[in-house]
């Protein structure tokens, strides 16, 4: 068949149709750690940046079991590596005394979810943090090559606070890409 009688794929490929031709369709690869793509070119330069944001109980639209959103934006292309958060409880009035927050369980207490710019979610869901946030001492690792997000492009973040009165901070390790300089020679 030739390749100029194109037309829509009504039904999507499985799994097993999108392996490469036979005798070796698939191959293995680690997943873990993240391996991110570096480029050959020798004028690109790489950097590690923390990008982050938070709650507090401060925040005008800080409630519990709802979502809040915040944004951050990226101004150069990055690989995100790992999502990590960190939760302290400020005051434990109103839940009582039994409850300690600490790495093990801090990240049990709030919901997350992240969104890219063009609506494409890195979780398809809000789910329990600890499902998906990792902490310093174990990263939360993407996976693969990472999360790729482009200059000018923005994370959607949703956060949902369990309990009252927590600070949520939350950290995105990024690997940025930096071109050389940013005007041409002519």
């Amino acid at each position: 068949m030739s390749d100029q009688y194109r037309s829509a794929v009504t039904a999507m490929p499985t799994s097993a149709q999108l392996g490469g031709e036979q005798p070796l369709p698939f191959v293995r690869f680690p997943f873990f750690p993240t391996s991110p793509w570096y480029s050959t070119n020798p004028n690109v330069g790489y950097q590690v940046r923390y990008y982050s944001t938070g709650v507090t109980p401060n925040d005008g639209d800080y409630q519990v079991g709802s979502e809040m959103t915040r944004t951050v934006q990226f101004d150069i292309p990055v690989r995100l590596i790992a999502v990590n958060g960190a939760a302290v409880l400020l005051d434990d009035s109103d839940i009582g005394a039994n409850l300690f927050v600490n790495e093990q369980n801090m990240n049990l207490f709030y919901k997350f979810r992240l969104e890219y710019t063009t609506g494409d979610k890195l979780q398809t869901a809000s789910r329990l943090a600890s499902t998906v946030v990792g902490t310093a001492r174990n990263p939360g690792e993407i996976g693969g090559h990472g999360y790729n997000i482009d200059q000018g492009a923005s994370l959607v973040v949703g956060i949902t606070p369990l309990i009252p009165n927590l600070n949520i901070d939350i950290s995105f390790q990024c690997l940025e890409m930096r071109a050389p300089r940013n005007y041409a020679i002519r």
